[in-house]
């Protein structure tokens, strides 16, 4: 299996590589790859202060940004530094075939937080393509989430992507990547870090998602 990277930065020598869950297992198996992940994210940037999050398909994208949702926490709770990460396009080529994935290009920094979500007025709410949508019209979604979050990013500084599901995630992760292309017309780059929101239901019961922060080093 060979990879590239196809885009215009460099990535750290370590990296991670995310695979979905397999079909049928358990949300308790999920929930402890997931945390076990985190732990692996939170070692390498303690060891190495950087490492690349690779996720192909939009399980593994979401596996790997729940994962560094519980990293940040758990490196918050225990140091004074914080994580971030700039989401970047990556191919694999298995059996002759191209695949194209995310890599979380993921480091920390001792900037502290600015304000809490609650503060930050931008918010964009992503909403999952169904199975049915043609691919240009996918994609041509995914360009259109990305040059509202540029616009948002450049305008306000920062703005808040909410998700809810995988497909979301998926979706709002190769958006921010275009959308890190279109910041860097203009000089700066884009940074995310993410988090775990929870959403009430009509019927009372809640609904959690992830919502990311997009900040630019303007």
């Amino acid at each position: 299996m060979e990879e590239k990277d196809n885009n215009y930065d460099e990535f750290p020598v370590e990296f991670l590589k995310v695979s979905a869950e397999k079909e049928g297992a358990s949300s308790e198996d999920r929930k402890r790859n997931v945390k076990k992940l985190a732990g692996a994210v939170s070692h390498a940037l303690r060891t190495s202060g950087e490492v690349g999050v690779r996720c192909f398909g939009n399980d593994a994208i979401g596996k790997g940004v729940k994962a560094l949702s519980i990293a940040r926490e758990y490196i918050n709770q225990t140091d004074e530094i914080r994580l971030s990460f700039s989401p970047a396009f990556v191919e694999s080529e298995i059996g002759g075939k191209k695949i194209t994935g995310i890599n979380f290009c993921t480091f920390t920094t001792e900037e502290q937080d600015s304000k809490g979500i609650e503060d930050i007025e931008s918010v964009l709410i992503v909403k999952g393509d169904g199975q049915d949508v043609d691919p240009e019209e996918r994609r041509s979604k995914v360009r259109k989430l990305a040059g509202a979050i540029s616009h948002s990013v450049a305008d306000n500084k920062e703005c808040i992507v909410k998700c809810f599901g995988n497909r979301a995630i998926g979706k709002a992760a190769k958006a921010l990547a275009i959308a890190r292309g279109f910041t860097a017309t203009r000089g700066p780059d884009l940074y995310c870090w993410s988090t775990f929101i929870v959403s009430k239901l009509d019927d009372g019961t809640d609904l959690t998602g992830i919502a990311f922060i997009a900040y630019s080093n303007e």
